[in-house]
């Protein structure tokens, strides 16, 4: 397979933990350089990676061996950025949550079909085997018919001066842990669920929301979704059918180590899956490098970007 050629475009905390070893060890994709307005980040990280430390966007935009841009920056920042790239002709690998207006996710994928490219919002966490092993076993029925899903991911608060709290950067729990749990609601049972109740809370030592849930229902299934900042760490799926209980922890955010999926059976342990240690960032950036010679593949993650924002929306807006 030939290596895709990324570039980065903003450099925080994320992406130097998780981001960019992932490429250094990645055998799909190249990193080619990254821009950063912290000048002390930009040289300390392209001299770490031996890559090209940008002078500016358009630098970055102008190079001809860049086949896409990964985006790390704030939600607010995402526009202007995912529109360039698009222009420039490149694929985007961008940070949840991608856009905060549908109108804007609508226009964009328009655009990327014009240019030939794709844009892949990175929920990591699908790319799992941990996760796709849960979906097979919901696809398969293995466990028999579900009656309840419980999505939840939810930790204490960060300090106040996190990008997630701050307004202007559309911040708030919402985006960023919801956005996990909504998404895995969708891709385990269907973009057809019904929204049947949600509720998105403030609190005024804050200047975004911080919690939130919401009730869904598809034939017969009722499924939540819960998450929130200043809440005791949550991270799991929980799968109730009419002869198990299906949990999955840390089914979110993951180190790279072994993980299982519990199946239990009145009160009792009836299976343990052990799934192996894996770095779900290379997974994603395997699955988004894939993408560039698969059409469908492609499509579908601009389908997503649309889904996701749709249900998004409906959450946000709902109204008794």
């Amino acid at each position: 397979m030939k290596k895709i050629n990324i570039a980065c475009w903003s450099v925080g905390e994320h992406a130097q933990r998780n981001i960019l070893p992932a490429i250094s060890i990645c055998y799909s994709v190249e990193l080619i350089g990254l821009y950063t307005r912290n000048k002390v980040v930009k040289n300390v990280q392209s001299e770490k990676y031996n890559c090209k430390a940008y002078i500016d966007p358009q630098a970055l935009l102008a190079d001809e061996r860049v086949d896409a841009v990964y985006i790390s920056s704030p939600t607010s920042e995402h526009s202007a950025q995912i529109k360039a790239c698009l222009l420039a002709g490149k694929s985007v690998l961008v940070e949840k949550t991608a856009l905060a207006n549908k109108k804007e996710v609508e226009s964009f994928i328009v655009l990327a079909k014009e240019k030939g490219c794709f844009i892949l919002e990175a929920f990591m966490y699908r790319f799992h085997e941990q996760y796709l092993t849960l979906e097979k076993i919901i696809r398969l029925k293995r466990f028999g018919e579900i009656k309840k899903l419980d999505c939840e991911f939810g930790f204490p608060h960060l300090n106040s001066d996190n990008i997630r709290y701050s307004k202007k950067l559309d911040g708030g729990a919402l985006f960023d842990a919801g956005a996990y749990t909504l998404s895995s609601l969708r891709y385990l049972l269907g973009e057809d669920l019904s929204l049947q109740f949600s509720n998105v809370f403030y609190d005024l030592s804050y200047e975004v929301d911080i919690r939130g849930f919401a009730v869904f229902k598809k034939n017969g299934i009722i499924a939540t979704s819960s998450w929130g900042f200043g809440l005791a760490y949550s991270n799991k799926i929980r799968v109730w059918t009419d002869t198990a209980l299906i949990e999955v922890d840390r089914a979110y955010s993951k180190r790279e180590e072994e993980y299982d999926i519990k199946v239990m059976a009145n009160g009792n342990l009836l299976e343990k899956i052990i799934i192996p240690a894996q770095n779900h960032f290379v997974s994603m950036l395997n699955y988004f490098s894939s993408c560039f010679s698969d059409v469908d593949k492609s499509s579908a993650c601009l389908n997503d970007l649309i889904n996701q924002s749709v249900f998004l929306d409906k959450v946000r807006e709902w109204k008794q």
